[in-house]
């Protein structure tokens, strides 16, 4: 759902970016920002944990 409809969904509604947590054992975070084209790209990933200790201006360009 968040890989496929919810991608194209943003997408068309012009959501700049959005962020996906895995259930992985880190729970990585990875952020997605919509590109040109409107298709999104991946910008970051990093572990959850490490994620809540930073600001979350430091991950938006």
């Amino acid at each position: 759902m968040d890989a496929v409809t919810k991608v194209r969904e943003y997408a068309r509604a012009g959501i700049p970016r959005y962020w996906v947590v895995d259930r992985d054992s880190a729970q990585t975070v990875t952020l997605h920002e919509l590109g040109g084209e409107g298709r999104y790209v991946e910008q970051a990933r990093m572990p959850l944990a490490w994620l809540l200790q930073t600001a979350p201006a430091d991950h938006l360009g």
